[in-house]
């Protein structure tokens, strides 16, 4: 089998070795918990920011107006690769998503508000919540729960929806008509949504559906004028410590509150990132395509991996993402089935992290080679 990028071949001692917090916050266990990948980088961006360094060219950029250029380059690729137009002069540089979910949330509710979202949820949000005094109003996750969802808004009045889309941890991709409806939902309660598309590269083909990612702000014309999105290349890049996104604002009031700030009064794009950036969303196409391969393979394989390992657990392959949502509540490891594969040697996220939905689950990454994988779940199974 053909390992053009060497995504099937990666060295379990150099993985060990690796300098950042997947594998150096917990030395000595295999790390399948925060949402990095193994592979090495693409040749694209690591030849792009090799020549960057080579010219000593990190001085100022010349980069004119903004946003960046990968800030342009983004309304370019929502254009020609989901059909969204988004408004280039409502586009604005952030260092992360959560960056910019944070500044809505500050600039569009009080403290005390109700802010809904899916659950279970992105840690990060739940705990942005939590800091930030508002009261989080907890959504099911599926299209045949949308019934739930409207009751739900309807009685808890929320100001805010955060649309994680697709959904981590579950790997649940939101078609057409689920967004649809979720729009009309939202629409009546005069929602301001904002969505999470971070992890819109790492969608599944599905031969039963043609459309692959559906931006949240393309559905209607109600959905663009509240609808504000957050996206960057570092999920399906694996950039996420280059530190930059980008925030598509559709909503009026929050464009024009963002525009009276002074300039770089919440950061300047940081150089590095965005050409990582543009490198990957120009050249990375082949690169992404062998990843989403090997990905693929690994989510079914770890039926079968768990049905050998970890008889009793229960895994549904996720749509999308690189994550792996697993319930071990059958496995009698109580409430945090995370500490039991600690100690076989295995640091997954704990399913409690992502709220009341995730006891008895953990959540495991799956963006390794296939050996390792399966090193991985044999390890979790004690074996």
């Amino acid at each position: 089998m053909s390992d053009l990028f060497g995504l099937r071949s990666l060295d379990p001692a150099m993985l060990a070795s690796t300098p950042g917090v997947k594998w150096q916050a917990h030395p000595g266990r295999l790390a399948a918990w925060v949402a990095d990948m193994d592979f090495p980088i693409a040749p694209a961006i690591s030849e792009r920011l090799s020549a960057l360094v080579a010219r000593g060219a990190l001085g100022y950029p010349n980069w004119g107006p903004t946003p960046s250029p990968a800030g342009r380059l983004f309304v370019e690729r929502m254009n020609s690769r989901w059909g969204w137009s988004p408004d280039i002069e409502r586009v604005h540089d952030v260092a992360d998503v959560l960056q910019g979910v944070r500044i809505a949330i500050e600039l569009l509710t009080e403290p005390g508000d109700p802010i809904a979202l899916h659950t279970p949820a992105y840690h990060p949000f739940l705990n942005s919540l939590r800091e930030m005094d508002r009261r989080i109003v907890e959504l099911p996750v599926g299209a045949d729960r949308l019934d739930e969802v409207e009751s739900i808004i309807a009685a808890q009045r929320p100001r805010l929806l955060i649309l994680c889309h697709p959904h981590n941890p579950t790997g649940h991709r939101f078609r057409r008509r689920e967004l649809e409806r979720l729009a009309e939902i939202a629409e009546a309660a005069e929602l301001v949504v904002v969505s999470d598309e971070i992890h819109s590269d790492l969608v599944y083909d599905d031969p039963s559906d043609a459309e692959t990612h559906v931006p949240f702000a393309s559905v209607s014309e109600w959905a663009a004028r509240r609808t504000v999105t957050v996206t960057s290349a570092s999920k399906a890049f694996n950039l996420a410590g280059l530190r930059w996104a980008v925030m598509h604002v559709g909503h009026a009031e929050l464009e024009r509150r963002l525009r009276s700030f002074p300039d770089h009064f919440f950061g300047a794009p940081n150089l590095i990132a965005v050409e990582a950036a543009v490198a990957a969303w120009t050249d990375g196409g082949d690169w992404l395509s062998a990843v989403m391969g090997v990905l693929d393979e690994n989510r079914r394989s770890l039926v079968d991996l768990l049905g050998r390992h970890l008889p009793g657990a229960r895994y549904t392959p996720p749509e999308a993402t690189y994550l792996a949502w697993i319930d071990c509540s059958h496995l009698g490891e109580g409430e945090a089935p995370r500490d039991i594969f600690r100690e076989r040697g295995v640091e997954v996220s704990p399913g409690p992290q992502f709220g009341r939905e995730g006891s008895g689950h953990v959540r495991l990454n799956m963006a390794t080679s296939p050996f390792m994988l399966e090193r991985i779940v044999a390890a979790m199974g004690g074996t």
